[in-house]
């Protein structure tokens, strides 16, 4: 991305390319995107000639941009999930904005993004003229055809692996997996992610520490995108989990069990579980997978009472979103979190499918009241409750493991 140069202390130019074609494209945006209304996006002022070249003038904006909020060093970036969860949802409701216009942004970057009141998308007419390809790091795979909204969700899942601290890296890979899919048409729309993460998570406002704002002298502005979702990623992004001193409790109701898993990791997208895929033997004759749901899923009951987190994170294919939910959940059980009361539950299974080294189940698990202790010392009485998911299970070449989950139909 060009850098831009200050016109005056109220207004940022950008040069955008040269010529008459570049010059109509860039006031056909200009005109675009006066349609489009969201406080997350700050729109162009002006599009101007400097003899054969097209300069975009934008607001100066007094805030710094990702790029510098972010800091450096091995532990920078944003370290509350609350804070994450706020900057990933702001840019996906502008995305969204724009999107439902028929308009992408084409290079959702760190440099893009101010950190303001709210996450600010500037920067709204170059890379949408066609010359420019995204910004390498984080520009879908596809960039190379053109701006797209299925290309702005891959840019944002990058951006917000980027911007995750190591603390919180786990949730963070594990929430942006279905956005880094390779296929464009299976990344899930901006207006689902936007909703769904604050069904996973509290928001609260994220204030880098004081930076330099100087090097971000330029135009703000954020968009909002719509695309086409899975299903079940939006249902598994629906339960609201919210933060207590700092700790993620997993549940409000029955918040913990399969169900409550965060959005699959796309096919393509988590190298370890495609290799185990490929790798697996057919199970042995006689090792049903719905036995196997039924005892994983009381295994994970009986991990999450004795507090073994190394037990439950067992039960999950190694690098699948379903593995990274119950890795967080052993550490919440190795920070002294603990669950009482929960017994022998209830479960049925079904099979819906079998193909080879991989199955679909349906499980249905009845539980009754227990309670939750936090690591901190907060109970939660949690009432009884049934609940039915879809669990892909993966034969391991030893035994199934849960790859997935997803609500039943």
């Amino acid at each position: 991305m060009t850098s831009p140069r200050p016109l005056s202390l109220r207004r940022v130019v950008r040069d955008v390319g040269e010529g008459d074609a570049v010059e109509r494209a860039a006031r056909a945006r200009m005109a675009a995107l006066a349609a489009v209304d969201h406080p997350g996006l700050v729109p162009p002022l002006d599009v101007r000639r400097d003899g054969s070249t097209v300069q975009v003038c934008t607001p100066r904006v007094s805030a710094p941009d990702l790029g510098t909020a972010r800091g450096t060093g091995p532990h920078a970036g944003i370290t509350s999930l609350e804070q994450w969860v706020w900057l990933m949802s702001g840019l996906a409701d502008a995305l969204a904005a724009l999107h439902r216009h028929g308009l992408a942004h084409g290079d959702v970057s760190p440099g893009n993004v101010l950190v303001a009141e709210r996450p600010l998308l500037i920067d709204l007419i170059g890379p949408a003229l066609g010359r420019e390809h995204g910004t390498p790091g984080f520009a879908a795979p596809e960039a190379a055809g053109g701006p797209s909204p299925a290309g702005d969700v891959y840019a944002l899942g990058r951006l917000g692996r980027h911007m995750a601290a190591p603390t919180i890296a786990v949730q963070a890979d594990a929430w942006t997996a279905p956005l880094l899919a390779e296929d464009p048409a299976a990344r899930p729309p901006a207006e689902s992610i936007a909703a769904g993460l604050t069904s996973c998570a509290e928001t609260a406002r994220w204030r880098p520490e004081a930076v330099d704002v100087a090097p971000s002298l330029r135009s703000a502005a954020s968009t909002a995108a719509t695309a086409r979702d899975p299903r079940a990623w939006a249902w598994r992004l629906r339960r609201r989990v919210p933060l207590v001193a700092g700790t993620v409790v997993l549940a409000l109701t029955a918040g913990f069990l399969w169900s409550a898993l965060p959005p699959s990791v796309p096919e393509g997208a988590a190298g370890a579980t495609t290799v185990l895929v490929e790798a697996a033997a057919q199970p042995p004759v006689g090792v049903e997978p719905t036995d196997a749901a039924r005892e994983l899923t009381r295994a994970r009951f009986a991990a999450l009472e004795s507090g073994d987190g190394d037990a439950l994170a067992g039960l999950a294919v190694p690098g699948s979103a379903a593995w990274a939910q119950l890795e967080h959940q052993a550490a919440l059980l190795a920070d002294g979190a603990a669950v009482e009361g929960l017994g022998d539950p209830e479960i049925e299974a079904s099979t819906v499918m079998v193909d080879g080294e991989a199955a679909t189940v349906e499980v249905t698990t009845r539980i009754g009241a227990h309670t939750w202790v936090t690591a901190e010392g907060e109970r939660r009485e949690i009432e009884a409750a049934v609940e039915t998911a879809v669990l892909e299970l993966v034969w391991s070449g030893e035994r199934w493991r849960v790859s997935d989950v997803s609500a039943a139909p």
